[in-house]
């Protein structure tokens, strides 16, 4: 096959990032060429990609004040988005601590992270972004659970004898607060709805497009071309490929490499980890008793659990780790129905030079092939377990192995501080000043850290704030999106400085003593 085609944007990966920008781009540019490429038989987004998923969290009380100010817009849209809106549950999100680890006591504890996380989802400036749809009221802001009675209350549906220990305790033994306003999406089913909408407005979407080159002329970017030939020319094009990011630049990206260019600079400020997921199967009775109750999170192991939902003529529950995850093996460049990784040579526990080698920004880079093809292919057995011990703690009756009805992974693009990147790849350092011009058509939206499906709804919109479509409204800091951003993170950890993330860090289970190192999702 091949043939070419030319467009105004070239849009490579069709998964949160890329189906959002492509929306909001045939919003506003309505006779531009808009085409979106992406490796999947069918164009959207890739069975192994991280929007290829039951469901995913929605929330808005972040510490940083971008993601903050973001999130509680785009939940008002999730709520009345003629597309969106029937994908989202608003059933709240139960944050709670666990026994473990220091509860009560000023900095670093967990009562801290509690009493943090309810100021800012009550901040005034963000209040006038909280709308309800028409006809409708908002549900009350988010309350510290300071006893057991209020758990009791969020959970009034359930049979009181269905809850574990973990729901029990609150003030006392552990601490957590309750935010009404969230709930969880449909991730695969909004993500393809919002771009078959966009098709609907004349976006073209290529199947099998598995990207290999850039294509240049005259010394600049002016198109992509795939593994079987096809050739894309546009005047923009933007890379929005989420773990993929940085296997990909490093083959596209490798001709405009400036020669003199250390190793470290030329990882792309973004890599892959790979979380654990599981999917239980639950009987009729058992779904319907558990019916819209909330996300449960704890917070200070990075577990978290939804409510029950009907897929494929059976109910499913999906439960899962938000931590520093998994970074070998890479993803699999070709998509993958099984979409598994194998993790043997990764586990979390494994040695110090397994930990280091995990680290963004650490100095000893292990090859990205060490343990790519070993045996194991599936998730850990042990974070089976671990999971399940997790959900026994909130619904004993289900926490059972025989309900495993699928492992899968979800995939990150990390970056150091978790900010994402949106940036043209002309300002990569890695690039050189005497390339500048060569691409700066070319953008890289990337670096989701494991907290960018919430913002399906606006993160085309911020794509177009960034790249200066539109004005930037919302008053944000858009320096933080930049890859000068991340390279001075990288620059200044060199020197042993820490790193202040974006929200409280994921869990990290040798400093979980310490300050802002709890999950974030």
């Amino acid at each position: 096959m091949s043939g070419s085609t030319h467009a105004d944007y070239v849009i490579v990966g069709s998964g949160v990032n890329g189906t959002s920008i492509a929306s909001y781009l045939s919003t506003i540019l309505p006779s531009s060429r808009i085409c979106i490429l992406d490796r999947s038989s069918d164009g959207f987004v890739s069975t192994d990609g991280a929007s290829h998923d039951l469901n995913k969290i929605i929330r808005a009380d972040y510490t940083d004040s971008n993601y903050c100010t973001l999130a509680k817009e785009a939940i008002s849209r999730w709520r009345s988005h003629p597309v969106l809106s029937r994908f989202y549950h608003e059933v709240g999100v139960l944050f709670r601590s666990s026994d473990k680890g220091r509860i009560f006591g000023g900095s670093g504890s967990a009562d801290e992270y509690v009493e943090a996380g309810i100021r800012h989802a009550w901040e005034n400036k963000d209040a006038h972004l909280e709308v309800a749809p028409p006809g409708a009221t908002l549900p009350p802001r988010a309350f510290k659970l300071d006893n057991d009675e209020k758990v009791q209350r969020i959970f009034r549906g359930v049979d009181q004898t269905r809850l574990g220990d973990g729901l029990k305790g609150m003030g006392k033994t552990q601490t957590g607060y309750f935010n009404p306003r969230g709930g969880w999406a449909e991730a695969n089913n909004a993500c393809r709805a919002l771009l078959q909408h966009a098709i609907e407005k004349g976006v073209q979407v290529y199947s099998n497009a598995l990207v290999t080159s850039l294509l240049m002329e005259e010394q600049k970017v002016v198109g992509v071309q795939t593994n079987d030939g096809r050739k894309f020319f546009a005047q923009h094009i933007i890379l929005a490929c989420g773990a993929w990011t940085s296997d990909l630049l490093t083959t596209l990206a490798q001709p405009l490499v400036s020669s003199n260019t250390s190793a470290s600079l030329e990882k792309w400020m973004t890599r892959p980890s790979a979380q654990c997921v599981a999917i239980l199967r639950l009987t009729d009775d058992e779904a319907r008793a558990l019916q819209n109750t909330p996300v449960v999170i704890n917070f200070s192991s990075g577990f978290y659990q939804f409510e029950p939902v009907f897929k494929d003529g059976q109910w499913q529950l999906k439960i899962a780790y938000h931590s520093n995850g998994y970074l070998y093996p890479k993803p699999r460049q070709r998509e993958s129905k099984r979409g598994y990784p194998r993790f043997e040579d990764s586990k979390l526990e494994h040695a110090a030079v397994a930990v280091e080698s995990r680290e963004l920004g650490a100095e000893r880079i292990r090859s990205d092939d060490v343990g790519y093809n070993m045996a194991e292919t599936t998730i850990p057995s042990d974070q089976v377990e671990c999971m399940l011990s997790e959900l026994s703690q909130i619904y004993p009756s289900i926490a059972t192995k025989e309900r495993v009805m699928q492992t899968r992974v979800c995939w990150y693009s990390d970056t150091l501080d978790e900010n994402w990147i949106l940036d043209t790849l002309n300002h990569h350092p890695a690039i050189g000043s005497h390339n500048a011009h060569v691409a700066n058509n070319v953008w890289v939206v990337s670096g989701d850290s494991g907290h960018a499906y919430k913002f399906l709804p606006i993160i085309g919109e911020l794509f177009a704030t960034v790249k200066g479509l539109v004005d930037n409204k919302r008053h944000l800091d858009l320096s933080k999106f930049s890859f000068q951003h991340q390279h001075h993170l990288h620059t200044i950890k060199k020197h042993g400085a820490s790193i202040q993330s974006a929200d409280s860090n994921r869990f990290d289970p040798t400093k979980h003593h310490q300050p802002n190192h709890r999950a974030r999702l």
